[in-house]
């Protein structure tokens, strides 16, 4: 048996640069064609072999490999080794490298049934060179054959995609700064992918990929083969990438990963010409109306993930202005997002506000089947309209081409028209905004950019590209988190964002939400506000402490009229809600690291698929209303108990009824309404826990 791993041959290592690493396990005659395309480079560099044959049980493999290292001394490096699997052997070779070459700049890792053109490892290491200190990595398209495909990779690295998609084969280079990091193959993943994992612990320690276009890989595809049992393999496989690398895979991570080099929307200005592309508004990059159209044009011909949203809204700037002043801009996008998900045309109209309303919502509903011709044509008077821009996109060849936008059959509403009042918008200069007539004005436009590119000629043909499209959050979250999206909210440096969720309420609901929010701020929170319901009201100085107001008025949104399905506990009606409901709650909620449910019943249902994202949950159970007595309150909470922390309540009674509902002690918290003009004193206040 050898337990450890030896050379044969060996000299004049110190100019080389590059190493490629073979491992060889099995099918010695294609090893034959690896080798063969592996010393047929052409380099202005020294480069070397290394074969590292992974106790192969086949006699032809050492044959074949110790015949060709003798054939080319100085150029073939061979190890053997026991049995360890292709990550074990691909460490070995790297190791050995970097000890044999010290100028080493880089490892090209193929796999001995794979080939490589004459001129790879030169524009590999070119692209590398190229790069910044960052860069850890160069890869390349795969032309593979046996069965024919083009994986293409090409367009900018995308951080964002390689978290759910393994844009990054093997089969590419690595630097030596990655390598010096630490970073090597996972040898407990025996099954596939080991590569992505590799790749992922560059991201995690700062790195990132350069793509370099026809460099020449080429990949073996067969029916049956390790990649083949890995996609069979592939719910466990990522579940152990996601366990191996927690802080990649956070809502909160992956968020920010998105803000930083992704954008999610594109929000046309008619008033100034000029689109907003930004994930929030801190990420917000501006550029004229032809560079967006431009950009829209070529999201189907060049890979580029991220640089062109998916989701388009059409909106004037000093409307924009004014929701981001009243901290709504973000809570806007979110719920056209969610709307969505529905409909295929979204419209919002604002209205005056009633007396003492901050917000309130109403809607109209075109379903899929009914009596609308199609195309679908936003009308009357109309302040903000959002579509996918893949819809506006497929009027270029369309044969509704500037009558509207096509109806979607994959959603359940064709349109879906929205009645906003929102206090503070007043100021805003509504009159003159006309984005129904803006939407036409841009699929025109859109249609003058494309003839003027020819779109419609050779540039209509189908391309087999699977990553050329406008970007949607949904490539990214369902993978990752089964969730439709996330909330686009900036994380703060300190980690500690909450959300208080209400539901259709007054001002003693908003008071009660208004003075956590003040004790929470106190212990350093950034504190948003949820509203799901479709109307709320109260002083204006209420929501004066909130980071973010969002507003989510899950009946308007919901794709029929009939109400929510609803269940009893014990004598309390709690509520069902459907799958948009639910995701489109828990999507809101995720990105947060605490949440609180103030006086209300439909966040209770979600609490329990929050806390498998590590959020914490608490309920706060305040002083009833016209619709719910204490009591009811407390048996809604009690049903999801489980699910919570932590709960609050504002009266003593309220806490012996919850300990005689069996609520542990440990749990409640006494917390004097905001009306109460002295705090309450109680027995258990000095073993209570603290909010946090």
């Amino acid at each position: 048996m050898r337990n450890e791993d030896r050379t044969v041959t060996g000299s004049g290592t110190e100019a080389v640069r590059v190493a490629v690493v073979i491992p060889a396990y099995g099918q010695p005659s294609l090893l034959c064609e690896a080798l063969q395309s592996a010393l047929g480079q052409h380099t202005d560099f020294r480069y070397a072999i290394v074969v590292v044959n992974d106790g192969c049980p086949h006699p032809d493999t050492r044959r074949i490999c110790l015949s060709t290292a003798r054939a080319n001394p100085g150029r073939i490096f061979y190890l053997e080794k026991r049995n360890g699997g292709l990550s074990a052997a691909r460490n070995s070779g790297i190791d050995f490298a970097l000890g044999a070459f010290p100028a080493l700049e880089a490892v090209y890792f193929l796999d001995s049934d794979n080939r490589i053109g004459p001129h790879l490892l030169q524009r590999l290491l070119d692209g590398l060179r190229s790069g910044d200190a960052r860069t850890g990595w160069a890869y390349t398209d795969i032309d593979k054959f046996g069965f024919a495909e083009f994986g293409d990779t090409s367009g900018p690295y995308s951080p964002l995609e390689h978290l759910f998609r393994n844009i990054t084969e093997a089969g590419s280079m690595a630097s030596r700064r990655l390598l010096d990091a630490g970073c090597r193959f996972d040898t407990n993943m025996r099954k596939g992918l080991e590569d992505w994992e590799f790749w992922m612990q560059g991201l995690e320690k700062g790195f990132h990929g350069v793509h370099v276009p026809d460099a020449g890989f080429r990949y073996r595809r067969r029916g049956e083969s390790m990649l083949a049992a890995a996609e069979r393999d592939l719910a466990p496989i990522l579940s152990y990438l996601h366990a191996r690398h927690p802080a990649l895979f956070t809502p909160a991570a992956v968020l920010q990963t998105e803000i930083a080099t992704s954008a999610r929307y594109a929000v046309y200005h008619p008033d100034t010409d000029r689109v907003s592309l930004m994930v929030t508004a801190g990420s917000r990059e501006i550029v004229d109306r032809e560079a967006y159209l431009e950009r829209l044009l070529h999201a189907m011909e060049r890979p580029g993930y991220g640089r062109c949203p998916g989701h388009l809204a059409v909106m004037d700037e000093a409307l924009f202005g004014a929701l981001a002043g009243l901290r709504m801009l973000t809570g806007t996008l979110w719920m056209l997002e969610c709307a969505l998900r529905r409909a295929a045309l979204v419209t919002v109209t604002f209205r005056e506000p009633a007396p003492g309303q901050r917000f309130g919502w109403t809607s109209t509903r075109i379903p899929v089947g009914a009596d609308q011709a199609s195309p679908i044509t936003p009308t009357g008077d109309v302040h903000i309209v959002a579509a996918d821009a893949g819809a506006l996109l497929a009027s270029v060849t369309s044969d509704h081409a500037l009558q509207g936008l096509a109806a979607q059959s994959h959603k359940l509403l064709h349109g879906l028209f929205l009645e906003a009042a929102i206090a503070g918008l007043e100021t805003a200069p509504l009159a003159d905004c006309d984005a129904a007539g803006a939407l036409a004005d841009l699929q025109h436009a859109l249609l003058d950019t494309a003839a003027r590119q020819y779109r419609n000629l050779w540039r209509q043909a189908p391309h087999d590209r699977y990553r050329a499209r406008p970007a949607s959050p949904g490539d990214v979250y369902p993978h990752l988190f089964g969730l439709p999206s996330l909330l686009p909210c900036t994380a703060q440096d300190n980690g500690r964002r909450a959300a208080l969720v209400v539901e259709t309420g007054g001002e003693r609901t908003l008071a009660a939400a208004s003075s956590l929010c003040r004790n929470l701020k106190s212990e350093g929170w950034t504190v948003d506000l949820v509203v799901l319901g479709q109307e709320i009201g109260g002083p204006a100085d209420a929501l004066d402490g909130f980071a973010e107001i969002v507003g989510l008025p899950l009946d308007c949104l919901q794709p029929t009229l009939a109400p929510m399905e609803r269940r009893r506990y014990f004598a309390t009606s709690a509520p069902r809600p459907g799958g948009y409901e639910a995701d489109d709650t828990l999507a809101t909620l995720a990105n947060h690291q605490l949440v609180i449910s103030v006086d209300g019943d439909l966040a209770h249902t979600v609490m329990g698929r929050l806390r498998t994202f590590k959020v914490k949950t608490w309920a706060y159970l305040g002083h009833g209303d016209d619709r719910r007595t204490p009591s009811d309150m407390v048996h809604g909470c009690t049903a999801f108990e489980a699910a919570y922390d932590g709960v609050i309540v504002t009266e003593e009674r309220m806490w012996h009824l919850c300990r005689a509902l069996g609520i542990p002690h440990g749990k409640l918290r006494l917390l004097p309404a905001p009306d109460r003009a002295e705090p309450q004193e109680t027995t258990n206040a000095t073993d209570e826990p603290a909010l946090m």
